[in-house]
């Protein structure tokens, strides 16, 4: 559970960096955005528009793209552009953005709670959310809920 833990931290860490004046954060165009990356906002905040898209160089987040968006979302993307972190503090992650075992689960035992914070590890896959009450829950990458 300490390394669960220490992951979230992690994956909080980088999302809150994502955007600080460090020499390895640089600001690019979107059509430096993995098409991927692109086609998930479109997908899932269509009424969103991308306002900035940074690339952390940084050895161990190499080739990372955040993008922050107008309601105030932060997704980051790997390499290729599939998202590893969506940060939706002030809204919500899309439901149709949670995985469907994941999301039958949270309506039955949180029927009234909003997911938002949804990060993936990258070595093993496992997601941890964050509820809006702050409930943190850990999943593997098949889904199954780690007590």
């Amino acid at each position: 559970m300490k390394k669960i833990l220490f992951a979230l931290v992690a994956l909080i860490m980088m999302a809150g960096t994502a955007f600080a004046d460090d020499n390895n954060i640089v600001e690019i165009p979107l059509k430096k955005v993995p098409d991927l990356a692109l086609r998930t906002v479109k997908s899932y905040f269509p009424a969103s528009t991308v306002v900035k898209a940074v690339k952390d160089k940084s050895k161990n987040m190499k080739n990372h793209t955040c993008l922050l968006l107008d309601n105030d979302a932060t997704i980051e993307f790997d390499k290729d552009g599939h998202w590893m972190i969506v940060d939706c503090r002030s809204c919500e992650v899309p439901t149709r953005m949670v995985p469907g075992k994941i999301l039958m689960f949270l309506n039955k035992e949180y029927p009234n709670a909003k997911v938002v914070f949804m990060g993936r590890e990258i070595k093993n896959g496992d997601i941890t959310m964050i509820l809006n009450d702050k409930t943190e829950l850990h999943f593997t990458n098949d889904h199954q809920l780690i007590q």
